[in-house]
């Protein structure tokens, strides 16, 4: 049964929609002719897309016929062919036009069984102006049977009707004009908000913009001006929509985040949001993977943030954000025209003018209360700005009212804490007087405790060679009395036998006899062996004194040239027992060393103080002296060109060692390891200062049970530094 007027007659309530001008605002709808439902659809499924216009009429039976009088073709990438007919006896100047631009593209066939008579082309992939509304031209004979092939990854109806040729005209210019006109609009609103996120700088107005100009984009795919921004592209033809429905939500999200200050008023809702955007994202990559219909079916799933943003409105409103009931009501209105167009494209509400407008008319309400409600956030940032200014305005009056009292009670507090302060500095500086007069004393003690070292070394080390000349002298002297009375025997012999003395034979004996009785060759050998001992006590002690030399000037200014291995070996000797007893001390020096300008006296003071501790350490840890020792290395340090440019003294240990905070503080004042009353602490910190004097580098490398090395490095220029620090 036709229902619809006859060719070229309009409905009543389309000239009532057109005074209200909301035709302007849609392209969408029919002018006067005949309605689909004058026409006879079937629709059949081509799942291979193999299918040509020839053998239509014969795979017919083959293909699978899909049901209703207004089928909807789905979203798929199956090929759909549509046999149309009732269109017999209509006029000559009527044409069957498809309102429906978003079309991928749709062929029409005229055919004589299995010849093709007649083709006419349309559609997105197309990328012509003139295919946004779809017409095509009756056959010419009646019995030719006429056939559309449809293409489309997007579910959409066939809203074919009849309609003049100039009525068809009349439509496109209309939808120009209503296009033109919306157009105009969202820019008028772009616009305005691009000012406002300049003026305000907050991200929520800069985000709108781009809501804006999204939802802007995706009316003109809706009716397919699309095509005039990127032509006949054929990706864009068949993801155009999703991408730009995509970028939509990405930016409608964006901005509710923003608006609605969900980290502020509803922290919870920020998840669902990263979802929501995670999904959009999804499906802009599926469409670059080439698959379009999973990115339409994203989008679709993603517009699952229509309700939910507008029950997140309804959270923040209760929990009092001011601008939350502007966004409730704008997203209410662009749910509802949503929902209106989403049944109007399954077939659910009637494809009518009226149903048409409710898209665009609802994202422009929506744009523009939107756009208000963030004019008004402005005022409402002003009010609290004025409020936070006067309260703050008061604060800072009442501030410097107890600023003025609390400065007069702090002026005299300061002047009452100021005289404190003298007299606990006039007390301080005495102590600190008392402190650096308590330090020399201690800095003395140390140095006097190194020389009641050096003096206990000395005397110890003096009195072996000395008790050993003494009894050798004592032997020497009884040896040389019987020497002498065998040899005054003898020469009172020798005498008698010269002047012929009677008995002077019998006194010969007797001579021999005391000889042999007193063992004369062992006398002579004893005695020989006793001046040979003598003077090894002599030579000892002479080495003994010559290394006590170098302590001549222990507390002396001036530079010397001395060598380095004299050094070590006179603070070794002069240690004596008391370093040798105890561990096991290695030298190695290199014979090539150069001498060094320094201060003999204390740098004999830095080894001597160096090794003790060195022995001292291996005591605590080894109890038997053959697993305790020490190695003392002097090393030249040479540069490419083969000079020696700095001396090196390793003096190493398999002690105790030390840990890192140890290591870190052996250097300071008074810090020490030892027992109370067994050190001072001072010691190397007092080496310390010796080698800095001499430009030295001090290196310590220990580990806990492993053991110590202590590597001093002396700059053969060193005298210079030293030199201009001692001057």
């Amino acid at each position: 049964m036709r229902c619809c007027p006859p060719y070229g007659r309009v409905h009543l309530r389309r000239w009532v929609w057109a005074l209200l001008a909301l035709p302007l605002l849609t392209g969408c709808g029919n002018t006067g002719g005949q309605a689909v439902d004058a026409l006879t659809l079937e629709a059949f499924e081509d799942p291979t897309s193999m299918v040509r216009p020839e053998q239509v009429h014969l795979k017919v039976a083959s293909l699978e016929r899909l049901k209703g009088e207004r089928p909807n073709l789905g979203s798929s990438e199956s090929a759909h062919w549509i046999r149309v007919s009732g269109w017999q006896g209509a006029p000559r100047n009527v044409r069957i036009l498809l309102d429906n631009p978003t079309l991928d593209s749709i062929d029409a066939f005229v055919l004589d069984g299995p010849r093709v008579l007649k083709t006419a082309s349309a559609g997105a992939a197309y990328g012509r102006q003139e295919d946004l509304i779809p017409t095509f031209n009756l056959p010419v004979n009646e019995d030719h049977a006429l056939w559309f092939r449809v293409r489309s990854t997007k579910p959409v109806l066939l809203p074919f009707v009849l309609t003049q040729t100039d009525k068809a005209e009349m439509l496109r210019e209309r939808r120009d004009l209503a296009v033109a006109l919306y157009t105009g609009m969202v820019l008028a609103i772009l616009i305005y908000n691009c000012f406002l996120a300049f003026s305000t700088g907050q991200r929520a107005y800069f985000s709108y913009t781009f809501v804006v100009l999204t939802v802007g984009l995706v009316q003109w795919g809706f009716n397919g001006y699309d095509r005039l921004l990127w032509g006949s592209s054929p990706w864009m033809a068949v993801n155009g929509l999703t991408v730009m429905g995509a970028c939509s939500g990405l930016a409608a999200l964006t901005f509710a985040r923003h608006f609605l200050e969900v980290r502020r008023y509803t922290p919870k809702w920020n998840r669902l949001i990263r979802v929501l955007l995670g999904i959009y994202w999804a499906a802009l990559l599926a469409a670059l993977a080439g698959l379009p219909i999973v990115a339409y079916n994203l989008v679709n799933l993603g517009a699952l943030s229509a309700p939910a943003m507008l029950v997140l409105s309804i959270v923040s409103w209760r929990r009092g954000h001011p601008s939350a009931p502007w966004y409730f009501v704008a997203w209410l209105i662009f749910l509802i025209a949503v929902t209106m167009q989403a049944l109007r494209d399954f077939g659910l509400l009637a494809s009518t003018p009226i149903t048409a407008t409710f898209m665009p008319i609802g994202t422009v309400l929506e744009m523009l209360l939107l756009s208000f409600a963030l004019g008004n956030r402005i005022n409402v940032l002003k009010r609290s700005s004025d409020q936070a200014n006067a309260k703050a305005l008061a604060a800072s009056l009442e501030n410097e009212r107890i600023v003025k009292e609390q400065n007069a009670e702090l002026e005299a507090r300061v002047r009452e804490r100021t005289d404190e302060l003298a007299k606990a500095n006039a007390g301080l500086s005495g102590a600190l007087e008392e402190l650096k007069g308590a330090q020399d004393q201690l800095i003395q003690t140390e140095k006097l405790a190194s020389l009641g070292q050096m003096t206990a070394g000395i005397a110890h080390e003096l009195n072996n060679p000395i008790n050993y000349v003494q009894s050798n002298a004592t032997s020497l002297r009884r040896d040389l009395e019987e020497l002498i009375e065998i040899i005054e025997a003898h020469a009172a012999a020798l005498s008698s036998l010269a002047e012929g003395a009677p008995g002077a034979e019998e006194m010969v004996g007797r001579a021999r006899e005391r000889a042999r009785q007193l063992d004369l060759n062992f006398l002579v050998e004893e005695s020989r062996q006793l001046i040979k001992g003598i003077l090894e006590g002599a030579d000892r002690t002479a080495r003994i004194v010559g290394g006590l030399r170098v302590f001549g000037r222990m507390d002396g200014d001036q530079l010397v040239e001395a060598s380095l291995a004299e050094l070590l070996e006179a603070s070794i000797t002069v240690l004596g027992n008391r370093a040798r007893s105890k561990a096991n001390i290695e030298v190695t020096f290199d014979e090539e060393a150069p001498p060094l300008w320094c201060q003999s006296g204390k740098l004999s003071q830095v080894f001597m103080n160096i090794i003790m501790n060195a022995v001292q350490a291996t005591e605590t840890r080894w109890p038997e002296s053959e697993d305790r020792k020490v190695d003392v290395q002097l090393n030249g340090v040479s540069a490419q060109a083969g000079e020696f440019t700095a001396l090196e003294v390793r003096i190493r240990d398999n002690g105790t060692g030390m840990d890192d905070l140890t290591r870190q503080r052996i250097f300071d004042p008074f810090y020490t390891t030892k027992d109370v009353g067994m050190g001072t602490g001072l010691g190397l910190s007092i080496v310390k200062g010796i080698l800095d004097d001499h430009g030295a580098d001090v290196t310590v490398e220990s580990t806990p049970d492993v053991g110590t090395c202590f590597v001093l490095t002396f700059p053969l220029a060193a005298e210079n530094a030293a030199a201009s620090k001692v001057a």
